[in-house]
């Protein structure tokens, strides 16, 4: 796993932890949906970017004979 894709991902996991301040817990339901779309597509970005590595961990851990 690279070091670039470590810290692509980290930063995603970071932004996601900073639009939690953004997110009202007591506001109108019919208030936020751009916020809520660009925590979904960073949520998205994140999670294929885990998928990917945990694929890459898997796979590197087979070929040196190891368990995943």
């Amino acid at each position: 796993m690279s070091s670039a894709t470590r810290v692509k991902l980290r930063g995603l996991l970071r932004e996601l932890g900073d639009l939690a301040e953004e997110v009202d817990p007591f506001g109108r339901d019919d208030e936020g949906a751009q916020l809520f779309d660009h925590i979904a597509i960073v949520a998205t970005k994140a999670a294929g970017g885990a998928r990917d590595q945990e694929t890459v961990a898997h796979n590197t851990a087979m070929e040196n004979g190891g368990r995943p």
